[in-house]
């Protein structure tokens, strides 16, 4: 019997099932069977979680679980993540996506208003975001093969994608060659936290190392595909300084400009409040390699929350070091962190500046846009500045889960995200409320009608030499010929880059 596409790339690339390694680095060395049957469908489609602030209001994941398995993964807090680890791998139908970017089905409208299919400019919609919550050019990739189609329908239907991973797949000419013809759809932010291959070995387990990951945005850029560096989570002890590179936050950002990354977003990690047992081996993995007690670190900022944020004093000096590391390589500056906000130049915290002809048509009505708009202008903000049109029929349902109890079947049938949006926006308890989320940075001046006006009053910086945990003032000329030597050995070992999967 002839073998299918998808039986002939899964032999050839020959990719473990069970921890999507490929065979010749597998732990179990062939033990596991490779995946030669079709994957269960997944709804990977979704509006992105952080619809409070992200300027990019739709995602999808190509799959449902990621090979990677890095420590500081934040999809395993979610219920609905460990789930889906406990079935099949699933795949998201491409026929499903091609029914979105051509609105063949009336269930798609909303997702397309929130791309702004209506309101393109230069002819482009809104960027879609790939990669949310599990890797698109993964080690599941690799076997699968469905990014190489989910290219050509984004070219189809001249549907601008900005993805995000930690992949060395393009290394590969097969995926270089995929987005050749239309470089100018496709835009890649690599998430990486230090400049350090063998740390980066340690905490994103089953990554390619930074080396590799820098090749491919100089891969990239120079086919003409935008590139950028996604510089979070930023874990001290790992990402300012590690032993082999004591200015790790500094080489990396050089690292990636050199090899052409236009754009750096970046944040300080948080760390879930709520743990389950797999939770706590993770971070306490993580602090055995950072060589700290980030636990009771992070457990030290106050009352335990859903997502434990730092202090904006603790993240002072490594957020200001990097902004002016970030200035002097002439990088644009997205900040994912909601503290220290005021140091971002785009209202898209993804780094994509609004004047770029293809990708700035992403949506104005998020925080971060909104807190940079009000720092400019001294304007004031209320909560009908940060909900979208679309927002008000769309069902809150679809972005947050309503919870259990007699209330649910109302909500699911009645509220709308735009309520949530306001309820947040007016509520200054909540986690997500402006005040709190943004440590003081917006702060209220008035209320009428329940309605809340904030004003921004920024930060006050404290100028501070040293904080504890931090290492990011060692840049003396022993420490820079320390990092210099490791890189000469690190590009006389890689060569170009390697296949490695």
């Amino acid at each position: 019997m002839a073998l299918t596409e998808k039986e002939i790339r899964c032999r050839q690339k020959d990719v473990c099932s069970e921890c999507f390694k490929h065979k010749a680095t597998c732990g179990k060395q062939g033990a596991c069977n490779i995946v030669k049957k079709q994957l269960r469908d997944y709804a990977g489609i979704r509006f992105t979680s952080d619809g409070f602030d992200c300027a990019l209001p739709v995602t999808l994941d190509s799959h449902s679980v990621c090979s990677f398995s890095c420590l500081y993964c934040f999809a395993p807090n979610l219920i609905m993540r460990r789930e889906e680890h406990a079935m099949p791998v699933g795949q998201t139908s491409l026929k499903t996506v091609e029914d979105l970017f051509a609105g063949k089905n009336k269930h798609w409208d909303i997702y397309r208003r929130a791309l702004k299919y209506h309101d393109r400019k230069n002819g482009y919609p809104c960027p879609i975001q790939i990669g949310g919550l599990t890797d698109p050019l993964d080690n599941i990739e690799r076997n699968q093969g469905w990014f190489l189609k989910f290219v050509e329908i984004a070219k189809k239907y001249n549907q601008p994608v900005r993805i995000s991973t930690k992949g060395n797949l393009f290394l590969e000419q097969e995926y270089l060659d995929a987005l050749a013809d239309r470089p100018e759809l496709f835009w890649v932010n690599f998430s990486i936290i230090s400049s350090d291959d063998k740390v980066i070995q340690e905490v994103d387990r089953r990554a390619p190392p930074t080396s590799e990951r820098i090749q491919c945005i100089k891969n990239l850029t120079e086919i003409g595909v935008k590139a950028g560096l996604r510089f979070r989570p930023i874990i001290p002890g790992i990402s300012d300084s590690t032993d082999s590179y004591p200015t790790a936050y500094r080489t990396l950002i050089e690292m990636a400009a050199e090899a052409g990354a236009r754009n750096i977003s970046y944040e300080v990690a948080f760390m879930p409040g709520r743990m389950t047992a797999d939770l706590v081996d993770r971070w306490t993995e993580i602090e055995k390699i950072a060589k700290l007690p980030l636990i009771s670190i992070y457990k030290s900022f106050g009352k335990n929350q859903a997502c434990i944020r730092p202090s904006h004093q603790w993240t002072e000096e490594i957020m200001h070091a990097i902004y002016n590391v970030a200035k002097e390589n002439k990088m644009n500056i997205g900040i994912s962190d909601p503290n220290w906000k005021q140091l971002t130049e785009c209202g898209c915290c993804c780094g994509i500046s609004e004047s770029d002809p293809i990708f700035g048509n992403w949506q104005r009505e998020s925080c971060t846009n909104q807190l940079m708009i009000a720092k400019n202008t001294g304007c004031t903000l209320c909560s009908k500045n940060i909900i979208p049109k679309w927002a008000y029929d769309a069902d809150a349902g679809l972005l947050v889960n309503p919870g259990v109890g007699p209330t649910v079947r109302f909500k699911r049938k009645h509220l709308k995200w735009s309520d949530k949006l306001k309820d947040v926006w007016n509520n200054v308890d909540k986690e997500r409320s402006p005040l709190i989320y943004f440590q003081g940075a917006l702060m209220p001046v008035s209320k009428k009608n329940g309605e809340i006006i904030y004003k921004y009053v920024g930060l006050k910086r404290r100028n501070k030499t040293d904080t504890p945990y931090w290492k990011i003032k060692g840049e003396d000329s022993s420490d820079r010929r320390v990092e210099n030597k490791n890189l000469r050995d690190r590009n006389k070992n890689n060569g170009k880059g390697s296949n490695r999967p």
